[in-house]
């Protein structure tokens, strides 16, 4: 009978030991924006195959609000003009991100501290199809639990996805408070597309 009772025992500890290792797996949950990408890429390429006249949405780059977390995992945060196309973008940038022409006085630095405050006093507030949050990081690995579980009691749309070119030059200039140019920095044109601007005509002389 003690035999039976010390197994119990020893099951009914080895039993709540993995489920706390489960707990804190799960508390300690990584979002990785590498392995989400390639699991929503077969997602797409799923339904691709299912239904080939009708392609998946484009996903897009920006919304009305972006969030930047920096590879010391500080937050900042800047606002774009609202555009009704997906996610806030045009379906020709679906896969390489537009020049938006943003400046480093766009952007404003966010307290950790303050981080979930500052969100609900911005994105709840805005009209419904205006309440989309861009989390755009320098790494690409996110670990932060209070600010996912904000988003997702709140039920606010994100989209997560890597820094563009544009972010890390932009907040580049702005954390060394340097002058910047946009016409003096060597864009990578594989990573970054330009608006067509017409030339100017000359005036034809008489």
């Amino acid at each position: 009978m003690a035999r039976i009772f010390i197994g119990f025992m020893i099951c009914f500890l080895l039993l709540n030991c993995n489920n706390k290792e489960e707990k804190i797996v799960e508390e300690n949950k990584l979002y990785i924006i590498s392995y989400e990408d390639r699991k929503l890429q077969k997602y797409y390429d799923s339904l691709e195959k299912r239904n080939p006249k009708s392609p998946p949405p484009p996903r897009g780059f920006y919304s009305e609000n972006q969030l930047i977390i920096d590879k010391k995992r500080d937050y900042y945060y800047y606002q774009k003009e609202f555009m009704r196309y997906g996610c806030g973008t045009i379906p020709a940038s679906d896969t390489v991100p537009h020049f938006i022409d943003l400046k480093p006085n766009s952007i404003m630095k966010v307290p950790q501290a303050r981080i979930i405050d500052f969100l609900s006093k911005n994105i709840p507030t805005k009209e419904e199809h205006k309440k989309i949050l861009i989390i755009a990081s320098q790494n690409d690995t996110i670990k932060n639990n209070l600010l996912f579980d904000y988003l997702n009691k709140k039920n606010i749309s994100h989209f997560i996805r890597r820094t563009t070119q544009e972010e890390d030059t932009v907040l580049k200039y702005k954390k060394n408070n340097q002058y910047y140019n946009s016409e003096e920095i060597k864009w990578d044109k594989n990573r970054i597309t330009f608006p067509f601007i017409k030339p100017k005509l000359e005036k034809t002389k008489e």
